[in-house]
């Protein structure tokens, strides 16, 4: 995609803090000087994509992104001058392993950029003097290109500079999540043969050596984008190894990774853009794919493949090529459900199965607000409506959110929690914003484009 993938909001921070605020709540900043804000949370999520460099959105390098989450109050509102992220020890003393910021002055070396997105929109696209001015409880996901520090053992602070002073977080470690989001499944994975010529480095077509020959079974639980392909070379634990990348984009090195689906070539040769995805897929699909060998494909090398989608990468165990039964397979169900909405538009989708919305879900006041039923009894929770006190109740185990129209005060297990936005009813529906009803159910909500997809996959 051409513009900054949007995934947002991928933890279970819970509607209290989430998208409104215990009344009486204690802020988490280590050291604050005299200013309105409040950090809430901050915490590393993961490193699952790669859409960013170390100056600038939307330019894919070829490492994936650091993915971090601050929740923040503001008060009656301030304004942000900038962020900065730095590495540092378990103690929160500075290593020296990285810095990364939404401003540095034009001298200013060894700085690498921080995105910042709020609400599904990009805030800065590079360095920039100001955040703008923010009010009320925000949340906002920060995103970083790895600089080779992003790994297990170190960890990171964020120093937040406002209009009326700083705020200094605590320490968060770094974390690599262990499952994805995507709603897809790699249902097999293994090697074909090393016996024909059909691509080359960046292109199809022969170059005099055998290709590497690989077979890809996807399962998509609704239509999804796929980003990037990536075959990389493995030891027999996973660890990667130095012998060569391929790749369905050219973000970074790597060959070119051929993806073929019965006689189609999907990608006949390197995009010029390496943002444009390799295309939208539903069901399962079964893909050949072709690497040109540089001279490492060979019996006794293993690999990997990594499907990288907007809502996180998807990775395969490695399969030992050459070796007869060396095949990964994955024949779970998928351990989640997807809604997919879009902003203004009657169409939905919970997984595979579509439906029509009575009213469309839309924008008020920088707030997505959803139809409350449709979303609540789709992950399978229960919702009544109290007409006397124009009280919304939904139920689901041992959660209970309390809602009544018009009023900024929601309930939530009996706590009392501040909105920023109330339920309202739009042609006898009753609409909510999303990410209160949907994180206070456990679901996590992202944005991309106009699109909302809410999954109800557990904490990472």
């Amino acid at each position: 995609m051409k513009k900054f993938i949007r995934t947002l909001q991928t933890t279970i921070i819970g509607a209290v803090l989430f998208n409104g605020m215990i009344i009486g709540g204690v802020a988490l900043g280590a050291e604050n000087s005299k200013t309105n804000v409040q950090i809430k949370k901050f915490q590393y999520l993961d490193k699952e994509m790669d859409r960013i460099s170390l100056e600038k959105i939307g330019t894919p390098d070829g490492t994936r992104d650091g993915h971090l989450s601050l929740l923040f109050d503001a008060g009656e509102g301030t304004e942000i001058k900038s962020i900065t992220m730095k590495a540092a020890d378990k103690k929160g003393s500075d290593t020296g392993h990285g810095v990364w910021t939404t401003w540095k002055e034009p001298g200013d070396v060894g700085k690498y950029l921080l995105a910042v997105e709020h609400d599904g929109k990009a805030v800065n696209s590079t360095f920039q003097s100001s955040l703008g001015s923010f009010k009320g409880v925000n949340q906002f996901e920060l995103y970083a290109s790895d600089n080779n520090s992003m790994k297990d053992g170190e960890y990171y602070y964020l120093e937040i500079m406002t209009s009326d002073g700083l705020v200094k977080s605590e320490v968060t470690p770094f974390v690599d999540a262990d499952t994805s989001y995507a709603p897809v499944i790699i249902r097999e994975f293994g090697w074909v043969d090393l016996n024909q010529d059909k691509i080359g480095s960046a292109a199809f077509g022969e170059d005099g050596s055998k290709d590497g020959h690989f077979k890809l079974k996807l399962a998509f639980a609704q239509k999804i984008q796929v980003l990037s392909v990536i075959l990389r070379p493995t030891d027999k634990d996973g660890k990667a190894v130095s012998a060569g990348i391929w790749r369905t984009n050219r973000a970074g090195v790597g060959w070119l990774l051929g993806l073929v689906k019965g006689d189609e070539i999907i990608n006949p040769e390197f995009n010029k853009d390496e943002t444009i995805p390799v295309g939208a897929f539903q069901g399962v699909v079964a893909l050949d794919l072709f690497a040109t060998n540089n001279g490492s494909i060979k019996n006794g090398q293993h690999y990997v493949i990594e499907v990288e989608t907007q809502f996180g990468t998807v990775k395969s165990k490695p399969i030992e090529f050459g070796k007869e039964g060396s095949i990964y397979k994955d024949d779970s169900v998928f351990p989640f459900k997807t809604i997919s909405l879009k902003l203004n538009s009657e169409d939905a989708t919970v997984d595979d199965k579509y439906f029509k919305l009575e009213v469309a879900p839309f924008s008020q006041e920088g707030r997505t607000m959803v139809p409350v039923r449709f979303v609540s009894e789709a992950f399978g929770a229960k919702v009544d409506w109290d007409n006397t006190d124009r009280r919304v109740t939904i139920t689901k185990g041992s959660e209970k959110i309390e809602l009544v129209i018009d009023a900024k005060q929601a309930a939530v297990n009996g706590k009392a929690v501040l909105l920023d936005s109330p339920a309202i009813v739009k042609n006898d529906i009753t609409l909510v914003p999303v990410r209160f009803v949907s994180e206070s159910l456990g679901m996590k909500v992202f944005f991309d484009e106009g699109e909302i997809f809410i999954t109800d996959a557990k904490e990472q």
